[in-house]
């Protein structure tokens, strides 16, 4: 979808934001945190999926149909463990959270929305025939401009689609400073400990704890070497968060 050296530095980053989401998903346990598991699980699909559609070459590797179908799912799943949730009165922390996949399942519900919205507005380009590709690159038929706007915008999105894009780029946008912005602070107040406050571990020794502003749930995170608990846990997920959303938004706005 995007061309030259800006569609590979956008592939590049959800490369590598795809390969901190697989770190991450390594040191969850679907057994003991089964939600946090998913969650991550949805991140590293979504990151194929964007490396993939980020350039033109690989495009079209996943057809828009498939991809809408999948994604639709998620999106669906992501409501309906919100609904469950709700109904058992469990918390669910903030919109960002200690990590990339204990953010609110509302967030989750919108990424995915996101990446369905895209394959949607890739489904007339594939709908597109190849006889009306070749009309459209023929010169000078009597009577008819194949240059004309009307052919230019064959297979064009529609309008309403269009707008749900821009709503979404909005979001993940802001989604993204709030993101830094938590960060920051968070590091700030990491930088002068509280004498009366307990001790903690690496960065991102727990996962979705109380200590967000939504309040979370409390889960252990696993034993791993202090080099994968840096990449897997804690900030530097949450810088990869920012990163996807962005160049998700960016996506969006090319549509």
């Amino acid at each position: 979808m995007v061309d030259g050296w800006f569609g590979m530095t956008v592939a590049t980053v959800f490369v590598l934001t795809t390969a901190l989401c697989a770190v991450s998903l390594a040191t969850h346990r679907p057994r003991h945190a089964p939600r946090i598991a998913a969650a991550e699980a949805n991140h590293v699909v979504m990151g194929v999926a964007m490396a993939l559609m980020a350039t033109p070459a690989t495009a079209m590797l996943v057809p828009p149909t498939v991809g809408a179908v999948v994604f639709g799912l998620a999106a669906a799943g992501w409501l309906v463990a919100l609904a469950v949730a709700r109904r058992r009165g469990e918390s669910l922390g903030s919109a960002i959270g200690v990590d990339r996949c204990t953010a609110h399942p509302t967030h989750l519900f919108l990424i995915d929305a996101a990446m369905l919205v895209m394959y949607l507005a890739m489904a007339p380009a594939e709908a597109a025939t190849p006889a009306t590709s070749e009309m459209a690159g023929m010169p000078g038929m009597p009577g008819m401009d194949m240059s004309a706007p009307g052919h230019a915008a064959h297979g064009a999105p529609p309008v309403w689609l269009l707008v749900v894009a821009a709503m979404l780029a909005l979001y993940l946008a802001a989604h993204a400073v709030a993101t830094v912005v938590v960060v920051t602070c968070r590091a700030r107040r990491a930088s002068a400990p509280d004498p009366a406050a307990p001790p903690v571990g690496v960065l991102g020794a727990s996962v979705g704890t109380s200590e967000t502003s939504g309040g979370g749930v409390a889960v252990a995170a696993p034993a791993a070497p202090r080099a994968v608990s840096v990449l897997a846990h804690g900030p530097v997920q949450l810088i990869g968060q920012a990163g996807m959303s962005l160049a998700m938004a960016v996506m969006l706005c090319l549509l």
